[in-house]
């Protein structure tokens, strides 16, 4: 079963075409008629539908205005200047969430950068993780903050 995408205004169009173009499903907000509505609202759309939030947008990085225990799995992207290249390779961090989409119904944040990303998690005994990831000299490294 493969994970399901809820792409706000903030996600370019060129990366929904990338998704697409690796048969993903991704949903728009254009397609389900969310323009121009707070993030809360797709926070909320995202939870309905069961379905990953991926976005440029920043803010849901806030914990205080979108705490883990009440967002869905969502996914923060900084493409760069937007190139293919660049978006592929911020494209790394889904290789979890394409490979266990199970896992990644909600409580999980990720801060998706080229060639780094940081993962927040929370679990159901309520304690929470960040595991940060980076691609050095064609490997991947990781590490966990405690």
């Amino acid at each position: 079963m493969d994970p399901n995408f809820y792409a706000d205004e903030n996600f370019p169009s060129r990366a929904v075409e990338i998704l697409r173009g690796r048969k993903l499903d991704v949903l728009t907000v254009v397609e389900a008629n969310k323009c121009g509505h707070p993030d809360k609202n797709h926070i909320a759309e995202a939870l309905r539908l069961g379905r990953v939030l991926v976005t440029s947008d920043r803010d849901y990085l806030d914990e205080r205005r979108f705490p883990l225990i009440s967002c869905p799995s969502l996914v923060v992207f900084d493409f760069g200047s937007g190139t293919r290249s660049e978006i592929m390779r911020a494209f790394r961090c889904l290789r979890d969430i394409i490979n266990f989409p199970q896992f990644f119904d909600r409580w999980s944040k990720f801060d998706a950068k080229r060639d780094e990303w940081t993962s927040y998690s929370r679990f159901l005994d309520g304690t929470t993780s960040r595991d940060r990831y980076r691609w050095f000299r064609g490997k991947l490294q990781t590490w966990v903050d405690i």
